[in-house]
């Protein structure tokens, strides 16, 4: 640290080229990330309650009183009632840390059954935990198997995890079927990091979505993230749980703080500007303005692949969501050369193929750019 400060005007210089050298939604060349540019009143909002800290929440009684409003819209959007409870967290990864830690220490067992596609954030959860993973194969369409997940049931279980919006593909497990081979007793997590703030509006617009959520009597917990496609601030992860009496079982006392309402997870101290983000995003939105997002990135998806097929490239499967994974014979060397020319893609492992996420911020004159690079490589290939 230097012994004196700074003027302002050096500082925000060092601020603009550090900034000018990173990637923005808005400069068109991203298709690799599953968050996208939050809206305008999102970011105002954030700024308002930057102070806002409900690791200590008796100070925070406003802010929490958005939190609840927030868990109870997003409860009432993925199929629970006023009994859901839960709270905004950092991402998807401490809520689906946060639900295998109560399921471990309200069943006191120690396994963990997922399918090979979910999220590296189950597996850092059973390193953190002390907790088994065991991970059950996939089918053709890339969801997990039921019958070899059946077979994994036994007396040592605490949880089986379900995704509804694979991180590579985008598919959705059947979690109604998952949910009649769980055993009474065992907790049925549902990670719908992405899926959350898509596959409600697919359904609306007619797409035949299964039954993901907590209208599935098994479901205990769900995780989803408004700083995805909820179009909400980073970082901005929710989980919601059945019973909030589970939190109980987490909960670490802290006389010092003003506890009130205090949300048992991983994090002490949470940015709770996000929380309020989330809200303005929430009630600006609501339904019809989330549908008409899912609605054109889906219209963007569907631009891309046949764009790629006039290349003669097949996706892997038919995108169910907004990511569309190629058949291409080098994705690595693609996503590099591609790289080179300041396109950010990002490739998928099961199976080895390119894959694009279309978030809101991508375009189909973005898409169509993108895809006259790719010619020009492949044609000098």
């Amino acid at each position: 640290m230097r012994p004196a400060g700074e003027p302002r005007e050096k500082i925000m210089a060092d601020l603009e080229a550090a900034l000018a050298i990173d990637y923005g939604f808005s400069d068109g060349r991203v298709l690799s990330s599953m968050c996208t540019k939050p809206l305008d009143l999102a970011k105002e909002a954030h700024a308002m309650f930057i102070e806002s800290n409900l690791g200590n929440a008796g100070l925070y009684p406003g802010t929490l009183s958005l939190e609840k409003q927030v868990i109870d819209e997003l409860s009432g959007l993925l199929g629970g009632s006023g009994k859901i409870a839960g709270g905004i967290v950092s991402g998807g990864t401490e809520a689906n840390i946060t639900a295998l830690w109560i399921a471990r220490n309200v069943t006191h067992r120690k396994k963990v059954v997922f399918p090979k596609s979910v999220h590296f954030s189950f597996h850092k959860a059973c390193d953190i935990l002390g907790m088994v993973p065991v991970v059950v194969d996939l089918n053709e369409d890339y969801t997990v198997d039921i019958d070899l997940a059946a077979r994994m049931m036994d007396k040592d279980v605490a949880a089986v995890v379900g995704i509804a919006g694979t991180t590579e593909l985008g598919v959705v497990d059947d979690i109604g079927a998952l949910a009649g081979i769980v055993p009474e007793g065992v907790f049925l997590h549902v990670d719908a990091a992405f899926g959350g703030f898509v596959l409600p509006f697919l359904r609306e617009l007619g797409h035949k979505i299964p039954n993901f959520d907590f209208s599935v009597g098994g479901v205990t917990s769900i995780s989803a993230d408004p700083h995805k496609m909820g179009m909400s601030t980073v970082p901005s992860g929710a989980l919601l749980v059945r019973d909030r009496e589970w939190f109980r079982t987490i909960h670490k006392d802290a006389p010092y703080l003003d506890t009130l309402g205090q949300l048992s997870a991983l994090s002490g101290t949470r940015c709770s500007a996000a929380v309020a983000a989330t809200y303005a995003t929430m009630r600006s939105l609501g339904r019809e303005g989330y549908t008409r997002i899912v609605s054109d990135c889906m219209d963007v998806t569907a631009h891309a692949l046949a764009r790629a097929r006039k290349m003669g490239l097949e996706p892997v499967i038919e995108p169910v969501m907004n990511i569309l994974c190629l058949r291409v014979a080098d994705p690595k060397g693609m996503q590099e050369a591609l790289d080179r020319r300041g396109w950010k893609v990002s490739v998928a492992r099961n199976p080895p193929s390119l894959r694009l996420v279309v978030m809101p911020h991508v375009t189909k004159q973005m898409v169509d750019s993108m895809f006259a690079d790719m010619e020009e490589i492949l044609g000098g290939a």
